[in-house]
């Protein structure tokens, strides 16, 4: 296993020299630190795949979004940017729920979907991706949250059904990954239509997964630090979910 950079290490070579502010909350306890670049890794992936095709989706960022990460750049993103900016954010949700596996002793997603999405960068087609962007009281910030939820008074088999999300900032861009997982295995064919998005949140997020519109311009809207602290939690509280049911063979 080698150690996957949570903030790319292409943007610390972009970023100016100072010190940088880290903060890591784990329960109730809390650690601050500070460094001299962003060097926070992860050790959740093999060495080969850190060095192919991960390198390479890393590079494809560098390329489109660099501008965009540290000067809030406008630009129209085009329905293959928005395959490469889901795929992106899959990516970063993956790496923060290995990071975090105590906490649920396996992935949200399947051994399949990753194999897939190693090989091709297929997505879930039943996770939703939403793009959004961030001017904070610094300069240049980032965080990684993941959540999880788990039903427990629901009726069956919503008592059973994981709920996980993940927000990734990285200077001006959000990403914000929302997928699902029933905990028992018997209950692992079955699929569930995740919620749409209030209304209050399109003027500053985007669908981005599943596609819904072949070109968006970005930003939108920008959110400031109180409207982040919400955003990182919107999906936690009663939520409605529907269960998908398949069709009846006769």
């Amino acid at each position: 296993m080698t150690g996957e950079h949570i903030w790319p290490a292409w943007l610390s070579k972009l970023l100016p020299k100072t010190r940088y502010r880290n903060e890591r909350v784990d329960g109730e306890a809390k650690s601050t630190w500070t460094t001299t670049k962003l060097d926070q890794t992860a050790n959740v992936v093999c060495k080969r795949c850190n060095e192919t095709w991960m390198s390479e989706l890393e590079s494809h960022a560098k390329s489109l979004l660099a501008d965009v990460i540290i000067n809030g750049k406008r630009t129209t993103f085009g329905y293959d940017d928005l395959k490469f900016l889901a795929a992106y954010a899959f990516e970063k949700s993956v790496i923060a729920n290995y990071q975090t596996l105590s906490i649920l002793g396996e992935p949200i997603s399947t051994r399949a979907q990753r194999e897939r999405f190693r090989t091709s960068l297929e997505l879930p087609p039943d996770i939703r991706i939403w793009v959004s962007s961030f001017q904070g009281h610094a300069r240049y910030s980032g965080r990684s949250n993941p959540r999880y939820a788990r039903t427990t008074a629901d009726p069956p088999p919503f008592n059973d059904l994981d709920i996980y999300t993940h927000t990734y900032v990285v200077g001006h861009l959000v990403f914000q990954v929302l997928a699902y997982r029933f905990n028992s295995i018997f209950n692992r064919a079955l699929k569930i239509e995740l919620p749409k998005q209030a209304e209050v949140w399109s003027q500053a997020c985007q669908q981005i997964w599943p596609i819904e519109t072949e070109t968006i311009n970005w930003p939108a809207k920008y959110l400031g630090p109180r409207a982040i602290e919400l955003f990182v939690d919107r999906w936690f509280g009663k939520i409605p979910v529907v269960l998908v049911r398949p069709p009846r063979v006769l």
